[in-house]
């Protein structure tokens, strides 16, 4: 264990000298030795205390470099491997105390250093803490800051904010949340709701009382088939609000959801 507490120091030094430049391979080995540093049942029966201490607050200080650029639920290449790491130690994250990560951290004015701040490391911990009580925490954190206020309310992902176009905010976040979802976001003015499960998705908005049902076959994504500004995609598939489409109704039932309290919220 001690071995390992002094390569990950010392991976640390080397990031704070610049040595890997622009070339951003370093983020596998990053995770790699994030994976490394997980203590096994051995460890955690024989190991001293302070040698754990050591072992959680760089595994969350390597946490918080591979999230820097980086998200949980991008598909981009730096955000699939900070997933993977995540994935594999957040729960240790949640142990790590801030006098320990303090005496770890590394500070650099070196071209291309690449430094966890303490704020950085707080935030992973305190996000491995919320995660470890709330499965949702780390798509709440997602959402948030895509500055997307989300809560999940009886299966319904609800957003609200002052953004121009719900459209736009329900399908950011349906893509960020992934298939199966059901999401409604509204602002002052009119709503969207969008019920997704693997290639079928519906899509109902308060200014336009229809429901139109869409195939999102990858690499296409709820985001990039709404994102445009020219209106509504086409679609063969247009049914009225009520009675719903089987469908909608299939998604509905599938998701836990009641289509009338969707109908209601969206009005």
């Amino acid at each position: 264990m001690a071995h390992r507490i002094t390569v990950a120091r010392g991976y640390l030094r080397l990031l704070a000298a610049g040595v890997w430049g622009v070339d951003g391979s370093w983020r596998g080995e990053v995770r790699d030795l994030v994976h490394a540093l997980r203590p096994s049942e051995d460890d955690q029966a024989s190991a001293p205390g302070e040698q754990l201490d050591e072992l959680y607050a760089l595994i969350a200080i390597g946490l918080a470099l591979l999230l820097q650029e980086a998200n949980l639920h991008g598909s981009a290449g730096a955000d699939l491997v900070a997933k993977s790491a995540w994935d594999a130690a957040q729960e240790w994250a949640a142990f790590a105390d801030e006098s320990v990560v303090e005496r770890f951290l590394v500070h650099s004015t070196q071209l291309h250093a690449r430094v966890a701040t303490e704020s950085q490391v707080q935030s992973v911990v305190e996000l491995a803490m919320a995660a470890a009580d709330d499965p949702n925490a780390e798509l709440v954190a997602a959402l948030e800051a895509e500055g997307l206020h989300a809560e999940l309310m009886d299966a319904v992902w609800v957003i609200e904010g002052d953004f121009r176009t719900p459209l736009r905010a329900a399908a950011r976040a349906a893509t960020l949340i992934g298939s199966p979802c059901v999401v409604l976001a509204r602002n002052t003015k009119k709503s969207t709701v969008l019920l997704w499960r693997d290639a079928v998705l519906a899509m109902a908005d308060s200014a336009v009382p229809r429901w139109r049902v869409y195939r999102i076959v990858p690499p296409t994504t709820p985001q990039s088939k709404f994102g445009g500004g020219e209106g509504l995609p086409s679609t063969r598939d247009v049914f009225p609000l009520a009675p719903a489409p089987q469908q909608v109704r299939t998604l509905a039932d599938q998701a836990g959801v009641q289509l009338p309290m969707l109908l209601a919220a969206l009005r």
